[in-house]
This record gives C-alpha cells, structure tokens and sequence, in this order.
C-alpha cells in the first residue's frame, strides 16, 4: 500500500513559510485539483498521475520518498 503524507507535507512547508497553506492554495499554485489532493490523502486505492506528484515534489521541494511511504502486504497488520 502507498501513503501520500500530504498531511505532513503542508504542515512542514506552512511552518517553513508562515503561511496557511490548504488544499485550494496548492491547487491554485501547482495546478492539482483539490478533489485529487484530498483523494491523494485519504484513498490508498486512489491511482492519481505521476505528472501530479511531479508538481507535488517540486511545490513541497521534496523527493518521492519524503511525500510518500510504501507499507508492503506483509508488514499490515
């Protein structure tokens, strides 16, 4: 299973900038739909575009593995 730790993501770059950053911010500064973000965040099953996380990883400044985590079948619970 894939997380997106969107969560974290705007967290950590709202604390950098000092700034409020939502779903809609983002979706009016990297072009995403909020509907995908919110998707992205809270559907593990939810199979979103890699030109989307590409804008994901340049508006947070990050690589794929700070915005996303990969839990194989065998560590569930």
């Amino acid at each position: 299973m894939l997380i997106v730790n969107l969560k974290a993501s705007i967290e950590r770059k709202s604390a950098i900038e000092k700034r409020r950053i939502t779903l809609k911010v983002i979706e009016q500064e990297t072009g995403v739909k909020a509907l995908t973000l919110s998707r992205m965040a809270t559907n593990h099953n939810y199979n979103f575009s890699r030109k989307d996380l590409e804008k994901l990883l340049i508006y947070f400044n990050c690589q794929p593995n700070d915005l996303l985590t990969l839990i194989k079948d065998d560590q569930r619970l």
